[in-house]
Formats: C-alpha cells, structure tokens, sequence
C-alpha cells in the first residue's frame, strides 16, 4: 500500500519557495518595462505559488499520520490539486485577460525591453532546473508506487508552461519594440495557456476525486478468478471503487456450496482474496460476503455481460 513509501520529495517545497522569489522578480520587471505581457506572467506566478504550496502542504498531510483514514490519505493529494487548479482559473486567468484586452485596446510604450528580458532568461533557467528535479523524483515516485504522483506531475506541467510564459514575455519584450500591438496578443495568449493547464489539471484531480470505479477488465477478472474456486456457485453482486491512483478495493457477494462447514467457508474466501491478490496487483483490499445459492446460478453471466458492453464504451474513451 501508498502507506510504506518512503520516498524525500523535495521539488514541492523547493517550487513553492522559488516561485515567491520568481514572482517579485516578475512583477519588478513589469513595472519597470511597462509590459502587460510580462505583468500576465507575474499573474500566473501567483498560480504557480497556489499550486506549489498546495503540492508542498497537500504531499505533507498525504503521507502523515493515517490512523483515521481506513484507506488513507491519498485522495488529499487529489483534493488539494483540485483547489489549486480551480483557484488560479478561476481568479488568475480572469484578471489575466481583461490585462492582455486592455493591453490590445490601449498599446503602452515598452521600456528597458533588455534588462527585462535577462531578468526573465534568468527566471526561464530556474524554472528548467525546478522541471528537472520534479521529473526525476517523478520517475523515483512512479518505480516504488506504481503509480504517477499527481502532485508532482502537476509541477512538471507548472514549469513546463512557465518555460512557454517566460519564453513569450521575452519574445514579446524584444518584438514591442517594433510593434507595440504584440504585448497584447502576447498576453491573451498567456492567458489562453493559463486556462488550457489549469482545465487540464481540474479534470484530472476531478476523475480520482468522485471514486470512479475499477476498469472493467478489473472487475471482470476478479468475477472469473472467484469462479474458479470449485466451491463457488455463483457471484451476486461485485463493487468496487479507486482508494488512491491505480489501487482498488472490492466488495463482492459470493454464492457457495451449501455442503461447506464453517472452516471450509472461511478457507474459501481466504483462498479467492489470495489468488485475487496475487493475480491482480491493482487491488489493495477485498472484502467477501458469502450466502447460500438461489434459483438462479447464472447471475456472474449478467454481470460479465453488462462489463464486456462497459469496456466497449471504456476503450472507445481512451
């Protein structure tokens, strides 16, 4: 389980500290080239310090302490990426454009367009570092969990569009001096980059967050595993749902042997949540309610049925 890793992640903490730094260099330097291009930047900083300081604080709380948290903390994650993403669209990106449109309607006079720009290669090269470090504790986080970190995922893409932003601001610095025009265009397209990432971003954290179930293939293995047990008659009912990025639990009502003891029973339902277990490495927990068979011994069919029309669906979404 998420539980047992033990990995130092340091690119959140690291982010939300240096995007601070980067920030008041931004805003100094649209002060004092009079850009909006470069003050949309500095906007969008203030979208990657929501993001970062969550990433920073969300990855604390995750990995803290679980004991009231039967499945644990790992949806924080989730949640605090959500937050982030919503708040900078939906403050950010809104006082961005009305920037770059003021900008179009009204073109300013850009001014010291060469110390800005070596302010701003200076922020690019920082920002580059940042993307470095998270993709490398990325691809750690992905070998020891199995799965994407979506926290750190969120500030590989944080810095991928500050390297876009920041190499904008510069080309649009060095262009404004021929065509004043350019800042404004400059930042709506900032502004239209802000809102792509920060969409993005909320539909990702939004799909974990509303405990989708298991993938059909999934469910539909762990229906076959469970009828391979001899005294298994039949499977009722099967749910599941996401406890964390690519891990499952399931709850499933199985029909046995009416001839079976006590000890048989229970051996049964040990037997199928070990051959669950080792055969399906997505699932974390797995939990068996047995009754007597009914009439009807064919309700695994109808559940099988109604998985191989899901997974149509489900492959055609991909």
């Amino acid at each position: 389980m998420g539980s047992t890793i033990d990995l130092r992640i340091r690119s959140p903490k690291v982010s939300f500290f240096t995007n601070l730094g980067l920030f008041i260099v931004k805003l100094f330097v649209a002060l004092l080239t009079n850009s909006a291009t470069v003050f949309v930047e500095s906007l969008r900083s203030i979208g990657d310090i929501l993001n970062s300081g969550l990433a920073f604080f969300g990855n604390s709380i995750a990995f803290s302490d679980e004991d009231k948290y039967s499945f644990g903390k790992k949806m924080y994650l989730y949640t605090f990426g959500f937050s982030a993403s919503t708040l900078a669209l939906g403050f950010i990106a809104a006082i961005g454009f009305f920037e770059g449109f003021n900008a179009l309607l009204n073109p300013r006079v850009i001014r010291n367009e060469g110390i800005g720009i070596i302010f701003i290669v200076i922020a690019m090269a920082v920002d580059v570092s940042i993307a470095l470090l998270a993709v490398r504790e990325l691809r750690d986080y992905l070998d020891l969990a199995g799965y994407s970190h979506p926290l750190l995922k969120s500030i590989v893409i944080e810095n991928v569009f500050d390297v876009i932003g920041e190499g904008t601001a510069i080309i649009s610095l060095y262009l404004s001096s021929y065509e004043r025009y350019v800042d404004g265009v400059s930042s709506i397209f900032l502004s239209v980059v802000l809102t792509i990432y920060m969409v993005k971003l909320a539909k990702e954290n939004i799909d974990v967050l509303v405990y989708r179930t298991a993938p059909p293939d999934i469910i539909a293995r762990t229906i076959k595993i469970a009828l391979s047990n001899p005294s298994v008659r039949d499977v009722n009912s099967i749910k599941t749902l996401t406890i964390e990025p690519n891990k499952y639990a399931i709850f499933m009502e199985i029909e046995l042997d009416p001839n079976l003891n006590l000890d048989d029973i229970d051996q049964t339902i040990s037997d199928i949540k070990r051959d669950i277990e080792r055969y399906i490495k997505n699932v974390g927990y797995v939990v068996i309610e047995p009754r007597r068979p009914d009439k009807s011994m064919d309700t695994h069919k109808k559940l099988l049925g109604d998985l191989a029309k899901r997974n149509k669906k489900f492959v055609k979404s991909l």
